[in-house]
């Protein structure tokens, strides 16, 4: 049974057992002094094993692939275990998945790149441990397909095991776990170095403001309002800038009346974010004006509806009811017109969920 001695081979080396098992991250807690060690981790010690069907193969291509990817990051990248190094990422890719990967009631939140339970084909799943102790994040490169020995015959490749992962190793180096790995770890300011740095590709930049969320603070802050004067980034930065809380509020209330409909766009629906996590009513006065500005294109005048729906209070009901009789009285049939109205009554509800049911409607 050349697949169960591969299993046994692989999780020997391993030193740690990939069943299906309950995960949670909220059992997974690290001290504010292990905490602020990750912030700081520079060196990975890079351990990968690789199995095919048949049995435990030469895992180079695959170490070289992950090593690559985190060295393009900033990361220093070692592969003797008794070098000195900050933390241990294990990876271990398969012809075929063994095992059913992370289930919602296990309690951890399904993040992109999250092992899924459904992937059989070929597959790395990639965790670090840390003092350790196996932290909480779990990541899966999957092929673009499911069967290895199909899309090898398909291929004119005869080595169904080999050509998993060849493709695999592509999918690595393709991947963004780098950049996943240094968000969860808080990273911050070797994410905001990234974006700011105009060597970064593109692709990797846009990631990172994805990410900026996760990384909240003076130094991604700084890097988004750097970011944000550079065309292609100007509208994404904005919004990820809702990321930042409270201390972006006077650059967005700035932006409302920027120099574009998208920037305008973009900073009422920063916003909101801010409004929806600090509840801080001090945004909407000013949301409310530029709301009734003559000028005012719709489709940012939706958004400032939205970000006040989200900011819910009542100093803004009259206005919004004096918006909703003007726009649900417009005989217009753009679309824009449209979601100006479901988005009035959308705030309206958030703010009073009872005021229909009182008038009578």
């Amino acid at each position: 049974m050349p697949i169960t001695l591969s299993w046994i081979i692989g999780l020997f080396l391993l030193g740690t057992c990939y069943v299906a098992q309950p995960v949670s991250a909220e059992r997974i807690l690290f001290t504010p002094q292990q905490k602020s060690h990750l912030q700081r981790v520079k060196t990975i010690f890079v351990q990968a094993v690789a199995l095919t069907e048949k049995g435990l193969v030469d895992p180079t291509l695959i170490g070289k692939a992950v090593a690559d990817r985190l060295t393009a990051a900033g990361f220093t990248v070692i592969t003797t275990k008794s070098e000195p190094h900050d933390v241990a990422l294990k990876v271990k890719c398969d012809e075929r998945k063994p095992w059913g990967g992370v289930r919602k009631s296990d309690g951890e939140i399904q993040q992109p790149g999250a092992p899924s339970r459904n992937w059989k084909g070929p597959a790395c799943q990639l965790s670090y441990l840390f003092d350790g102790q196996k932290g909480p994040w779990q990541y899966e490169v999957r092929t673009a397909f499911e069967n290895a020995w199909e899309a090898a015959k398909a291929a004119g490749h005869d080595d169904a095991g080999q050509f998993a992962l060849q493709h695999l190793s592509q999918a690595l180096r393709d991947s963004d776990f780098p950049l996943d790995l240094a968000a969860e770890w808080k990273q911050a300011k070797r994410l905001s170095s990234l974006l700011t740095d105009v060597q970064t590709d593109k692709a990797t930049r846009f990631k990172i403001l994805s990410l900026a969320g996760h990384v909240p603070g003076e130094a991604m802050l700084q890097a988004l309002l750097q970011i944000r004067t550079e065309v292609d980034f100007a509208v994404p930065a904005t919004i990820a800038l809702g990321a930042m809380g409270e201390p972006a509020i006077p650059t967005l209330l700035d932006l409302l009346s920027g120099p574009s409909v998208d920037i305008q766009a973009a900073a009422a629906e920063a916003l909101g974010e801010i409004g929806a996590h600090s509840g801080n009513v001090g945004i909407l006065p000013p949301l409310l004006a530029m709301m009734q500005a003559p000028d005012v294109h719709l489709r940012v005048q939706t958004e400032i509806v939205r970000a006040i729906g989200k900011t819910p209070d009542f100093q803004s009901v009259e206005l919004l009811e004096q918006l909703a009789l003007k726009a649900w009285t417009d005989r217009s049939n753009d679309p824009l017109m449209q979601e100006l109205r479901e988005a009035v009554d959308w705030s309206l509800w958030q703010i009073n969920p009872t005021a229909h049911t009182e008038a009578g409607y």
